[in-house]
């Protein structure tokens, strides 16, 4: 019993020595919480985000090495071959120009067919105009001395043909670029004469009945023969084009007439292209420009007709001669009247 009791009183005594530990730990985890300074966390920041770098086509650098070495288009059978270079005309330093035909003092006319690697304008030049002449019409100039009036037309296309006349031919862009452009080009070079001319003109009151309020300016006057060729012209403002064929038979009833006094009656052609620069292929007894308007404007051009003998419609009929015996002017006169259907009719 007293081992038991002995054995007890260890226990005990191990238990209370536990118990003591116990809450030494307890009060020396306590003080160092109570003393400890406090933990300040350091904020963290992520590495800046890079941009993606920008993809690029692994293809760009090949196709651009096939294009450079690519072999040039074959020139078509009977076609020339031109670089554009930059414009020499004052305020085109930013353009490019390839001279077809230079600048002569005859007229040039013909047909150009044209195929070039990008869309294109066409320019005729008539002139050089003389001191004064330059009256609101499109000029160009190498100089600003040596002024040119300019017919520019823009067909919105890189090939195509048109019909000219002028002192020099040439293709234009608006951009400092050179282009490539493989042409074909039909013309003559023809001498001044009383069909083929280059020339500045200012128009006058129409004289036609009904056309008191309009301008005229008469191009080719009225004339027994006929008159076929081409026209390019730069005016002042936009204009319409006329022809007069006749004076036509007592027995022709044409759905549009233009007359000088009621009795002399001529069928009129009348194209309004709303535009003050162009060609116009045409055919008449003669050939003038208009406007619906009562101020005079100028019109500068370039203008290339065969003359081929024609034959007066009259109530007697009489031989046609074998040799022609020249052309025959046809005057008019402003005249005091009614009017007759005409121009008047396209309003």
């Amino acid at each position: 019993m007293a081992s038991i009791d002995k054995a007890a009183i260890g226990f005990s005594i191990a238990i209370v020595a536990i118990g003591v530990g116990f809450a030494f730990v307890g009060d020396s985890a306590q003080n160092t919480a109570m003393t400890s300074p406090p933990v300040v966390s350091t904020p963290t920041t992520s590495p800046p985000t890079e941009e993606p770098a920008p993809q690029t086509d692994p293809f760009e650098d090949i196709a651009e090495k096939v294009k450079e070495e690519a072999p040039a288009k074959p020139t078509k059978a009977g076609w020339d071959r031109l670089e554009s270079e930059t414009d020499p005309g004052v305020g085109h330093e930013q353009h490019q120009l390839a001279i077809i035909l230079p600048p002569s003092d005859k007229v040039y006319s013909g047909k150009l067919m044209y195929d070039a690697s990008e869309n294109i304008q066409l320019v005729a030049l008539h002139g050089p105009l003389s001191d004064g002449e330059d009256m609101g019409q499109a000029t160009w100039t190498p100089d600003g001395e040596t002024k040119f009036a300019l017919t520019f037309v823009d067909p919105n296309n890189a090939k195509g043909e048109w019909q000219f006349a002028g002192n020099a031919i040439a293709v234009h862009t608006k951009n400092p670029t050179p282009f490539i452009v493989d042409y074909k080009v039909d013309y003559e070079e023809m001498s001044m004469s009383e069909s083929v001319m280059t020339s500045t003109t200012k128009s006058v009151q129409d004289p036609g009945m009904g056309h008191e309020s309009h301008q005229l300016a008469v191009l080719l006057a009225p004339s027994s023969d006929v008159y076929s060729g081409i026209l390019s012209y730069s005016a002042s403002e936009p204009i319409q084009l006329v022809s007069l064929r006749g004076p036509v038979g007592p027995g022709e009833q044409p759905e549009l007439t233009w007359t000088p006094d009621g009795e002399t009656i001529f069928e009129l052609t009348f194209v309004d292209p709303k535009n003050a620069m162009g060609s116009w292929e045409f055919s008449g007894n003669a050939l003038a420009v208009h406007t619906m308007n009562p101020t005079e404007f100028t019109v500068s051009y370039s203008v290339s007709a065969t003359v081929t003998p024609g034959v007066v419609v009259s109530e007697v009929t009489e031989p046609v001669p074998t040799e022609s015996a020249g052309p025959q002017t046809v005057s008019v006169e402003i005249p005091a009247g009614t009017a007759v259907p005409g121009c008047e009719e396209t309003n």
